[in-house]
């Protein structure tokens, strides 16, 4: 009976072994998919804020090269508030050719579809490759002009006979900045 009694505890010894290894790695393999399961949604919301901060990134620099470019694009527009600087820019030309520029006129009007131009005339006096210069100037100037017309005559009055200086010429030039905003 002692033998029996052995086996059964043996027995029973191995089946309590036996159903607490089976239920540890039961709680270990449900813990294990509990912790897979909430990494998986914290990994899924980690990608959502990595993603919502990569296009907010992404929308801050394009705001930013927006802006830059914006001011650069205002530029090239002539507002009704910076008539005057925009004629202080065309008197520099003068400098910057070598012509004496008076500006003869400058008239706000309406163009075609009631679009706002800018009608003015310049009068340049000059070297005729000084007034050249000047035109060349007018013409690669920021801004979208119409030119109206351009008459070119040698001035003879202004020619001083005694100066062995080469001849004045002058250009009445008529134009009108189709870039210009009313505000």
């Amino acid at each position: 009976m002692k033998s029996f009694s052995k086996t059964t505890l043996l027995l029973l010894s191995g089946l309590t072994l036996t159903a607490t290894l089976g239920g540890a790695y039961t709680f270990l393999f449900v813990a294990m998919k509990n912790k897979t399961t909430a990494t998986a949604e914290l990994s899924a919301q980690n990608e959502a804020l990595a993603g919502k901060e990569s296009r907010v990134s992404s929308a801050l620099s394009s705001v930013k090269e927006d802006s830059a470019n914006i001011e650069k694009l205002s530029a090239y527009f002539i507002k009704e508030s910076e008539i005057v600087a925009f004629t202080k820019k065309i008197e520099l030309l003068g400098e910057q050719s070598g012509t004496e520029i008076s500006l003869e006129a400058l008239d706000p009007g309406v163009g075609v579809n009631d679009a706002p131009i800018l009608n003015f005339r310049i009068v340049a006096m000059g070297e005729f490759q000084n007034v050249m210069r000047l035109i060349g100037l007018l013409e690669n100037f920021p801004a979208k002009f119409e030119w109206k017309s351009v008459d070119l005559s040698r001035n003879e009055t202004a020619v001083d006979p005694k100066a062995p200086k080469a001849a004045q010429w002058e250009a009445s030039i008529s134009l009108a900045a189709l870039n210009f905003l009313k505000e």
